[in-house]
Order: C-alpha cells, then structure tokens, then sequence
C-alpha cells in the first residue's frame, strides 16, 4: 500500500488533500483516509521534523510500501515548479532527518511520478524536475517528497495542486533502469533530461554543494538507499569520486 502524508502546517500539502478527498471515494477510519490500495494520513507539524510516520501507520494495523509526502516547495528564486526528490542528509541535518543519513527511495515510482508531472503541466508554465536529496524526516520505509512551489501564490494555485493529486493517484512503478547522480545543480536539470531521455529513473542524487561529504562510506549509502541501483551519472568531472564509484562496481 502507498501511503500519502498531509502536513496539516503545509498550505500546499492540505490543497492537495482537497482535491484528493473531493475526487475520490475514500473510506475514513479516524485519521486514516483509504483508497484501493492508497492510504491518506494527515499529520499536525511539518513533514521535515516528523520523523517515523511509517511506523505510526503501520502500529495502526496497515502495511506500507512506500511513502509520499505531498509538500509545497519553498526558494528564494521563486521558481514555479513541480518536482521530485529523495529523502536524507549528506552532512548535518539542519531541516530534519539524520546527520549522514538517507531514506531508502523508490526510484521506479518517482521517475513515474516526474513523468506525469511533466505530461499534464504541458499547458503551464511550471517547471518539472528532480531535486538534490536535501532534508528529513527520517523513516525506514521507501519514500519521497511531491512538490509544488515555490511561493505562497502557487501553493495555493489549485490547478497546480490537482495536477499534482492526480500524478499521486495515477502514479505506478515501471521497468526502468536505476541511477543515482553526482554533481550539478539542486534542481539537477542534467540528471532530468536523461530520466527522461533514456527511461532512467534516478534514487539519491547529491548535487555540487554536498560533494565534501562524498567519500566511499556515502557513496554505498547512496547505492544502498537507492534499491536496485545499477550505474552512476554525473554532471562534471569528478576523478576521485569517479574513482570509488568504479572500485564499488556502479561506474
């Protein structure tokens, strides 16, 4: 089952609810909202800071394979995107999470998720990508955030919170290859292009400014948070890590 988390401090995060209880049939069980094999939780703080939400559920009597949190994206750029990314820390964890942890990721179904979002935001003028893997909370059960931002104005844009609804209840694992991505951007344009280039479907990716922190013991990290990893694309010239990514067997 697919659990979705609703941070009821997230204005995005509670649109995206709406939309989902008003278009969907769903059966209450007090803070558990289901339907066909999706499970809608709502949470009272922010996703970041709300560490073991899979263990909750699953004290709840449900068994989860993965978990999405429905987010709103904040940047000072003001960018108006749709975007995907994995959950974790590679240094200090300053907005959740673990100091030098990562969630395990389900690659598969966010590359799936980032293809939709891509197809039904054709008419609009947001942006659709991958994210670096930047925060917390922490939990053991697969997962990543959906996002929409990244200003008040479109955290209340409901088109872009129904769009992001449906990728949600649309979404499904493919049989893509699996990466994970070393350098570049936080909005990581390289590493979008080829997902959608060449049916890659990207785990952990850790963009310019967390390569201080990627030596080998990160590097297996990220290989081993990513399930079913096979290869490693960069973005720029990286000798040394390039190096441990051929003595771990993934270049």
């Amino acid at each position: 089952m697919l659990a979705i988390i609703i941070s009821k401090k997230d204005i995005a995060s509670v649109n995206i609810s709406k939309v989902l209880l008003s278009s969907y049939d769903w059966d209450k069980n007090g803070n558990i909202y289901i339907y066909d094999d999706r499970l809608l939780y709502f949470i009272e703080d922010e996703h970041l800071y709300h560490d073991n939400v899979d263990v909750e559920i699953e004290k709840l009597g449900y068994s989860i394979d993965t978990i999405i949190f429905a987010s709103r994206h904040s940047s000072k750029e003001e960018r108006k995107t749709l975007s995907v990314h994995p959950i974790g820390n590679f240094g200090k964890a300053e907005y959740g999470g673990k100091d030098g942890k990562l969630v395990k990721t389900n690659a598969r179904l966010m590359r799936n998720a980032l293809e939709l979002l891509k197809e039904k935001s054709t008419d609009t003028d947001y942006e659709t990508s991958y994210e670096a893997t930047h925060h917390g909370p922490w939990l053991e059960t697969p997962a990543f955030f959906i996002e929409v931002g990244s200003t008040e104005r479109q955290w209340n844009d409901m088109e872009a919170c129904r769009i992001v609804a449906e990728v949600i209840m649309e979404m499904k694992e493919a049989n893509y290859g699996v990466a994970i991505g070393v350098g570049g951007g936080h909005y990581a344009p390289r590493f979008t292009d080829i997902a959608m280039k060449n049916g890659i479907a990207f785990g952990h990716i850790a963009a310019r400014y967390a390569l201080p922190y990627l030596d080998e013991e990160m590097l297996i990290k990220m290989v081993e948070a990513t399930p079913d990893c096979e290869k490693i694309y960069f973005h720029g010239k990286h000798p040394e890590i390039e190096n441990i990514a051929r003595k771990i067997g993934i270049y």
